[in-house]
């Protein structure tokens, strides 16, 4: 009985061992910000995006009929903290 144990606490730590080596995934939060809803051109949605967070996410999104865009701002949360 006493092997039998030993045996599974033997491996109980193994397990934990190498559980412990396995690095985290540090998953990346995104943000999205409009900056502003209409007239969005691609070039200046872009620039003004990398003004205001130090990143390249500015996109065009149309509006729900499609007449219009905006222009919305995605980038890393923390990044430009």
């Amino acid at each position: 009985m006493a092997k039998f144990t030993f045996t599974y606490l033997l491996l109980l730590v193994l397990l934990l061992s190498v559980v412990s080596m396995v690095p985290q995934a540090n998953a990346q939060k995104r943000c999205i910000e409009t900056l502003y809803s209409s007239g969005c051109t691609l070039y200046d949605c872009g620039q003004k995006c990398y003004q205001k967070h130090h990143q390249y996410g500015g996109q065009c999104i149309s509006n729900k009929a499609q007449t219009d865009y905006s222009c919305v701002c995605v980038w890393t949360c923390g990044a430009d903290d």
